[in-house]
């Protein structure tokens, strides 16, 4: 994947473009050439926790391929939760 500092000038983008209704957010959309650190800060006003999470695990000093191995620990401990939730209904 891309290096470090690539990485941090596109993160925002890549995040706010692929977030479901990103653009009913309460936030303007990251401008150009805008790193992922600067944005994140801005993504606390945002009032949507799942976003926020994705922009702060973003701007850890890591690469691409680290944030989406990330996403992968991420999505797996959800389903434990909602798989635990779901047996506890029955």
């Amino acid at each position: 994947m891309a290096d470090t500092v690539n990485w941090q000038q596109q993160a925002a983008t890549i995040i706010y473009q692929a977030y479901p209704d990103s653009d009913l957010l309460p936030i303007d959309p990251p401008q150009v050439g805008e790193a992922i650190g600067a944005f994140a800060a801005r993504a606390e006003e945002a009032g949507d926790t799942l976003f926020l999470f994705l922009c702060r695990e973003a701007n850890d000093d890591i690469d691409g391929d680290e944030y989406v191995d990330r996403l992968h620990r991420a999505i797996s401990g959800v389903r434990h939760v909602r798989d635990a939730f779901l047996t506890s209904e029955q």
